[in-house]
């Protein structure tokens, strides 16, 4: 478990609505890409202070890995392997509807930004996020991100009912009813012209004033149920995207890309026997464990009252499916801590979901090799008490896992999930070869 994948994540949509309402002040623009370089500067910056803290540079235990045998070096010194990662929605300042002062992408600007980041040390990369971009339609969500999409493209929601080919396939948003079907108005031609760019045009500056010009169209009919799915995949930008990503041996995180998009990336994954990662939670029936790649995985958060060591069931089913497809039995955690996204919650008290728990954690305890001894933590002068707060930070991780093992699972159930930074390895091995033989073909 010494290896942490750190995705430089952000919304736009978010910043522009809280900075225009006076919530928060902007230190920085809210561009994705300004965002995304802070983030990746303050990684590095982390790295260095670390580094001082534990005698100077190259000494401490949070190392920033550009290769899998970097990172193997890096892990069997006892440190943490970091993985940069770039998660948000109009990558390399590619959008769907070009802002003032950006050009529209094109292949060069697609290769150059590539370079560009894989030179900052950037290994891993969401082709898409939430909206509408140049490489994709946006993930299918149908919430408030709806509203923004409309916000930032001008292009009116362009959800059509699943077909059911796409239905057998897995996703993370794009899937269920509509929350706004008043601004549903699906159109044939992805980048067709915005029809309502000119009134959607000044939302950063103006949120409430733009959204109330359609307050007709976003309450003129309450949440429609059913299953419905992008109208678009991945546009001809966004398969010559994840095919440099390839050539580069980058790894493809796939799990926010809309089935239209979901499906001919796997269809590019499968002809190029390229892995990828699918961080959360999706797998494609183990199709993604057949070609190396990995997922993510956790645990069930209520002990059962009847039988022990159940916390771990969806785990221990996973790990079998990635045996069956013939792949290395590990899987590790995605917590996806991003401010939105829920973490582990509580077994006991107001916030728990759980009925009859009994064995809370107690401390101290030690952990699973037995080499360390815990205690309960502390957040400033106050003590954290896991048992009803929950996972509230990355570092209650042990509590997580002790927890588990009070239900009954044993350490060999758990073997998987400590190999899980080795089965991760692989899968970037595999696409490093995979990517010099494919550029080597290119070059031909």
């Amino acid at each position: 478990m010494r290896l942490l994948v750190q995705h430089a994540m952000t919304i736009k949509f978010l910043c522009d609505t809280f900075v225009a309402l006076g919530n928060e002040p902007a230190r920085f623009e809210c561009n994705d890409m300004v965002s995304v370089d802070r983030i990746i500067e303050e990684t590095y910056n982390l790295e260095r202070y670390i580094d001082a803290q534990s005698g100077g540079p190259g000494k401490g235990w949070f190392r920033i890995v550009k290769s899998p045998a970097e990172a193997r070096e890096v892990i069997r010194a006892g440190k943490l392997a970091v993985l940069l990662g770039i998660e948000t929605s109009f990558l390399f300042d590619c959008f769907l509807v070009p802002r003032s002062g950006f050009e529209k992408c094109d292949e060069t600007t697609v290769i150059e930004k590539l370079d560009e980041y894989y030179d900052k040390g950037v290994r891993v990369l969401f082709p898409n996020h939430k909206f509408d971009s140049a490489f994709s339609a946006g993930d299918g969500d149908k919430r408030f991100i709806d509203i923004g999409n409309f916000a930032l493209t001008g292009h009116w929601s362009n959800f059509v009912e699943c077909s059911e080919e796409l239905r057998d396939l897995p996703s993370v948003f794009d899937d269920g009813g509509l929350s706004f079907p008043g601004i549903n108005m699906p159109r044939e031609v992805y980048d067709s012209t915005p029809p309502e760019w000119e009134n959607v045009r000044d939302y950063e500056d103006d949120p409430i004033g733009t959204l109330v010009q359609y307050l007709d169209q976003l309450s003129s009919e309450g949440p429609r149920d059913g299953e419905y799915c992008q109208n678009a995949g991945l546009t001809p930008l966004g398969e010559l995207l994840i095919q440099e990503m390839m050539t580069r041996g980058m790894v493809i995180e796939i799990d926010h890309l809309p089935r239209l998009a979901y499906k001919r990336a796997f269809e590019m994954l499968v002809e190029n026997d390229y892995p990828a990662v699918g961080t959360h939670g999706n797998n494609n029936g183990g199709l993604l464990y057949e070609l190396g790649g990995i997922s993510k995985s956790g645990f069930g958060r209520c002990r059962s009252a009847t039988e022990p060591a159940t916390m771990d069931d969806g785990y221990q089913a996973r790990i079998q499916l990635m045996r069956d497809k013939g792949a290395f039995p590990a899987e590790g955690f995605g917590f996806d801590f991003n401010g939105f996204a829920g973490a582990p919650g509580p077994r006991f008290g107001d916030d728990s979901n759980c009925e009859n728990q009994e064995d809370p954690i107690t401390y101290p305890f030690t952990s699973y090799a037995g080499d360390i001894t815990f205690q309960q933590p502390m957040l400033g002068n106050r003590n954290v008490d896991f048992n009803t707060e929950g996972m509230i930070h990355l570092g209650l991780v042990a509590e997580l896992i002790e927890d588990v093992r009070r239900d009954g699972v044993s350490d060999q159930d758990l073997e998987p999930l400590f190999k899980s930074a080795e089965g991760y390895l692989r899968m970037w091995e595999k696409a490093e070869r995979r990517g010099a033989a494919l550029s080597s073909k290119a070059r031909e």
